[in-house]
């Protein structure tokens, strides 16, 4: 699944760019298939928020047992800009899975499906631990669709009455499976990309009572096609992606990321991990870590006085490890 919803984004560029589908050879005898729509939680209506979320739910509910009975298993994706419904499906059958999953797009949600997908939704926000790259979009696009929360508010979802979306276009990422899955895949219509504008006017901070403070940065990044998008995707690669663990702590300090490292020496951050999201509408680049509420201060400044410097100051060795990372976060 995971390797699937990182073939999504690809998948959408190739078909903006006149290609309908992106495969990906894997060895083994499973694959992953998937349908990238071009709607997104940015095209939910006002006071309408999550409700690509709750009918990508819903699809994948629908479709389901259907994909059950050919041995495999549905699962969706919402951000922005798309919407990813996916099968987890034996080779043999990835045709079928796609002709399920094209099947299950074009028709409308049952009521009852749709408020089963509602009230799970509710159920995942009112039990899920708080978000602080939301609220960093919610800075970084301030009073803009690209703003809302993808899942929407508990407000707004309950509020949901009906199941009906802007068209979709569908593209088609598959892992492991051949071009011919995608054949009765239809015309991709291109839209106009709707561009999101980087306000960075506002901070939020919410205080839960923890000893434990979770901080995120952000800055406007270039979108996918723009000058500086190739050193922009290393960036996260160099400073750190994902905060190391018992075992990757063991390995030689350039497997690390920079900042990750110098954070830790400081004795002032627990927790470092870089984020560079771009796509064709927007491109944010966020950092978040997490410190004791005494040290919020220290591990600011720092990290705003010494990203310049460790973005700048990177050697052949260090660029040469991102790589290597960046590889095998895709393979």
């Amino acid at each position: 699944e995971g390797v699937a919803l990182a073939q999504a984004e690809g998948a959408m560029a190739l078909a903006r760019a006149g290609a309908r589908f992106a495969t990906q050879p894997l060895r083994g005898p499973a694959c992953a298939v998937a349908l990238v729509g071009d709607v997104g939680s940015a095209a939910d209506p006002s006071g309408e928020g999550g409700l690509s979320a709750v009918i990508a739910r819903a699809r994948a509910a629908a479709a389901g047992p259907r994909l059950a009975a050919l041995g495999g298993a549905a699962f969706f994706d919402v951000d922005r800009d798309t919407t990813v419904l996916g099968a987890q499906i034996p080779k043999d059958r990835a045709h079928e899975a796609v002709s399920v999953l094209l099947d299950t797009v074009s028709k409308p949600l049952g009521d009852d499906m749709f408020e089963r997908a509602k009230q799970q939704q509710l159920q995942q926000l009112t039990t899920m631990e708080h978000d602080v790259s939301e609220l960093v979009y919610g800075c970084a696009y301030l009073d803009s669709p690209y703003g809302r929360p993808v899942l929407g508010t508990k407000e707004e979802v309950a509020a949901l009455s009906g199941s009906t979306l802007s068209k979709e276009s569908w593209a088609g990422a598959g892992i492991g499976c051949s071009d011919e899955v995608f054949g009765d895949l239809p015309a991709f219509e291109e839209k106009d990309v709707q561009e999101a504008i980087f306000t960075g006017s506002d901070v939020r901070i919410v205080d839960d009572s923890e000893p434990l403070a979770r901080v995120c940065l952000a800055y406007a990044f270039p979108k996918i096609g723009e000058t500086g998008e190739d050193a922009a995707t290393l960036l996260p690669y160099i400073l750190g992606t994902q905060t190391p663990t018992q075992s990757t702590r063991r390995e030689p300090l350039n497997a690390l990321g920079k900042l990750q490292r110098d954070l830790a020496e400081q004795g002032i951050a627990t927790q470092c991990d870089a984020v560079y999201a771009p796509s064709t509408s927007h491109g944010l680049f966020r950092l978040s870590w997490a410190c004791p509420d005494v040290r919020c201060e220290d591990a600011a400044y720092y990290v705003t006085a010494n990203l310049v410097r460790l973005s700048h100051t990177v050697s052949d060795a260090e660029v040469e490890a991102a790589r290597r990372a960046r590889a095998a976060a895709r393979a």
